[in-house]
């Protein structure tokens, strides 16, 4: 899947292959706050039970006023919308006017119309064999991953009815390499902390690229190299991890080059690329 967060290419034209959900549902929105100095999340209420999406998978937003249609990825989890019908969507400042108008106009209150789509996402059935995870996040490329993240956790917290009188398995394991411009855009820090003290079976490793770091055992400085991927993995069953990737393309195609380095198998690897 490509996609391109520039203005000079419509959301719309880029994803025309991608699988898209035949609902579009209202949605209100019912809070908006700040993660960094330059992305806001929103909150959207969605009533329509209709609407469901897998984690990992963007909305196609439809904005009063606007002709050009937004492509957001979801940031909070197919549970959480299912429990509280709400979904989050952590949004970029940039000139691309959706997101401007996030940015600049958007107020509680607001409607906007959804539709879900994208072939990029994690859905384990229970007749399938489970796998092991390595999320791979360069800047805003956390958002599917952080849904994706929250879903492999609910499923295999062993509260969950897979099957009748079955249960995902416990005993898997997920590993997160983040890496961001600097600790201030690492969104999603503290509670990426939180889980990890919460969970054993999740390895959760930041990197700030280009500034200082103050003392925190989960973020280092610099950027993700071969090293630190060969670490993630090792705390996985390689044969059996799925990898999924998203940042800008130069980040995919190293962090992929990384994974193949690891002997992952090329057919494990998804991703999906800003650009």
């Amino acid at each position: 899947t490509v996609r391109k967060m520039a203005s000079e290419t419509d959301h719309l034209t880029r994803t025309a292959s991608n699988v898209r959900e035949k609902v579009v549902a209202n949605a209100e929105i019912k809070k908006i706050d700040s993660l960094s100095s330059t992305v806001k999340r929103l909150h959207l209420y969605v009533e329509n039970k209709d609407f469901s999406f897998k984690a990992g998978q963007w909305v196609d937003m439809f904005i009063p006023g606007l002709d050009t249609v937004g492509g957001f990825s979801m940031c909070s989890s197919p549970d959480f919308l299912i429990r509280t019908r709400i979904l989050q969507l952590a949004v970029k400042a940039s000139p691309h006017p959706p997101a401007h108008w996030v940015h600049t106009q958007c107020q509680v209150g607001d409607t906007v119309k959804l539709r879900v789509g994208g072939d990029f996402y994690y859905d384990p059935q229970p007749h399938t064999k489970d796998h092991d995870l390595l999320l791979i996040a360069g800047g805003v490329g956390i958002n599917p991953l952080f849904s994706i993240l929250q879903h492999f956790l609910f499923l295999h917290s062993g509260q969950v009815e897979a099957d009748v009188g079955s249960r995902f398995s416990q005993d898997k394991s997920v590993s997160l390499l983040y890496s961001a411009r600097n600790a201030e855009e690492l969104i999603f820090q503290t509670e990426l902390i939180e889980m990890t003290e919460k969970y054993d079976n999740l390895l959760l490793k930041m990197f700030s690229t280009q500034g200082a770091v103050e003392h925190c055992k989960y973020i280092t400085e610099g950027r993700i190299q071969l090293k630190d991927v060969k670490n993630a993995v090792s705390a996985l069953d390689r044969e059996k991890t799925m990898v999924y990737i998203c940042g800008p393309l130069p980040f995919i195609e190293k962090m992929k080059s990384y994974c193949l380095d690891c002997d992952i198998s090329e057919d494990r690897v998804n991703f999906e690329k800003w650009w």
